[in-house]
């Protein structure tokens, strides 16, 4: 911040507003590109998964499909929940995922 060097990434939109933003930026396109090739597992800690996310599941998606060629794919995604409240909105659209969902404790899982 000091060298006036700034994060870039995108918080306002819908979803298309949101995909559309990232695929008119080199660095942002790239990230969501190798998003969707992840293979293994996937932890995600402080994203809510909101209806504004949904181009992130479809990344999420297309990386779960099974790659012929290099015979990989993701598998699971870890969801860190931080409240009750919370887990109950995850599992409401739990079944947008195309692999295996499992979810955390954020609030007792020591990251850093």
């Amino acid at each position: 911040m000091n060298r006036k060097e700034y994060p870039i990434f995108v918080t306002a939109g819908n979803a298309d507003e949101k995909l559309n933003h990232i695929m008119h930026n080199k660095y942002l396109s790239t990230c969501y590109d190798n998003l969707s090739n992840i293979t293994g597992s996937l932890v995600t800690f402080g994203f809510s998964f909101s209806d504004n996310d949904t181009h992130i599941i479809t990344a999420i998606n297309r990386a779960c499909k099974f790659d012929k060629e290099k015979r990989t794919k993701l598998l699971s995604i870890y969801i860190g929940v931080f409240s009750d409240s919370d887990l109950a909105s995850l599992k409401k659209m739990e079944n947008q995922f195309a692999c295996k969902v499992s979810y955390y404790n954020a609030r007792t899982a020591d990251i850093w």
